[in-house]
């Protein structure tokens, strides 16, 4: 399977994959959460799942690509590879995380409080022949309307929380937090072995 096969099956992809989000809250809830980006003032803050090398100081947090031109290197999503201790706190972590191990790159668990957002963008900015890796969403508290508002490719979603979705991240997408929002965001390796743990896993309604 191809990217863009994957793709003719939908954009929002709900997959079997779960947790309970209570329990994980409850999991991590002694963990700092640190600024998202802290070169933008959005309240925002993420705790981090995987990190260049499993601490929670590092950069994955941070913007990647302006970190590399300000820095000169040339970190990518996938090179923040290494767990923390966020993901063997957490069993229910462990859960939605486990079926991606092999392949996971820059992962967090992301807070948006009142006021948090992200502006409209692509995840994939560029027209590329190549797919590095793709999005999965855990939803995990007030991810929905009233209280969060997702907005892709000009439609409002609606998950199930603790369901895990492939979400196709290269269209425009903007969220906004009205309240407490909690999610998990994985950054996935994209090859044809991810491509089949996604097509042997569609949660079919």
């Amino acid at each position: 399977m191809s990217y863009t096969r994957l793709l003719t099956y939908g954009d929002v992809i709900p997959l079997k994959f779960k947790c309970d989000p209570d329990k994980l809250l409850k999991e991590v809830k002694d963990f700092e959460f640190k600024q998202y980006n802290p070169r933008k003032d959005i309240p925002r803050t993420g705790l981090s799942i995987t990190s260049l090398d499993g601490k929670f100081d590092g950069i994955d947090l941070d913007s990647i690509p302006e970190y590399n031109k300000e820095n000169n290197v040339h970190y990518t999503e996938l090179d923040f590879n290494t767990v923390t201790d966020a993901y063997h706190k957490s069993e229910e972590i462990r859960k939605v995380v486990e079926p991606w191990k092999k392949y996971l790159g820059r992962s967090h668990v992301l807070y948006l409080p009142a006021g948090g957002y992200f502006p409209v963008h692509r995840d994939l900015p560029r027209y590329s022949e190549d797919q590095p890796s793709m999005r999965i969403l855990i939803p995990l508290q007030d991810c929905n309307p009233p209280w969060m508002y997702f907005i892709h490719d000009g439609n409002i979603l609606n998950f199930e929380h603790g369901r895990a979705y492939f979400i196709n991240t290269n269209k425009m997408h903007s969220l906004f937090s009205f309240r407490d929002s909690y999610m998990i965001v994985l950054n996935v390796q994209s090859n044809s072995n991810t491509y089949e743990i996604i097509g042997n896993n569609f949660q079919n309604r």
